[in-house]
């Protein structure tokens, strides 16, 4: 798994715009990451690749038993929190958000449940979180945004909805949208992310 460089963003950033996780590995002409360019002028798009095999290995495990690899998750949690602590020590005055679609929603669920304070915003597109988190009362006024497909073969809405409840309990500020469609990411869903990253910060 590797973190982009800054430097590979052509377009220079803002010190006043926030930094950007994106765990969906988007491309300039992904819609992400064109939602993310025009929302958020001037924003730092740091890109995280998981690796084909990783990938692979979450999608059959999740597909075949419901349970991801949790020891290469656990791994992957440690290493993704260690780099982008030292990215936020780089840059202590933004804001940091993060946004992952389906596998890398998974992982970035799994790294916003151990670490809160990571992120000031976090939108989980089509996760899979198959085990219930232990309680953190960090996550208590985190806002996040959650979406999933009624119909996705991949992510049963039950799951997306326990992940939900499990938020909700431990009071974070989350947002819930669930469409009636697959896998896919939908306008309806582009149009809740833009809203979610406009809206103030209190």
């Amino acid at each position: 798994m590797t973190i982009s460089s800054s430097s590979e963003q052509r377009e220079p950033f803002s010190p006043d715009a926030p930094v950007v996780f994106a765990f969906c590995d988007p491309a300039p002409n992904d819609a992400v990451a064109q939602l993310i360019a025009h929302t958020l002028p001037g924003s730092q798009l740091v890109v995280v690749n998981q690796g084909t095999a990783e990938s692979d290995a979450a999608r059959s495990s999740a597909i075949g038993d419901g349970l991801c690899n949790m020891r290469a998750l656990a791994a992957s949690v440690e290493d993704l929190a260690h780099s982008i602590r030292n990215r936020r020590r780089l840059y202590p005055r933004q804001a940091v958000y993060g946004i992952g679609y389906a596998t890398g929603a998974t992982q970035l669920a799994a790294l916003l449940v151990k670490y809160p304070d990571l992120f000031e915003r976090t939108a989980l597109l089509h996760p899979l979180v198959s085990w219930v988190p232990p309680g953190n009362a960090e996550l208590q006024g985190k806002r996040i945004l959650v979406t999933g497909g009624q119909d996705d073969p991949a992510r049963p809405l039950a799951l997306t909805e326990q992940l939900v409840d499990y938020l909700a309990g431990q009071k974070a500020d989350v947002r819930a949208l669930y469409i009636r469609g697959g896998h896919e990411i939908g306008q309806e869903e582009l149009t809740a992310l833009r809203d979610f990253l406009q809206a103030p910060i209190d």
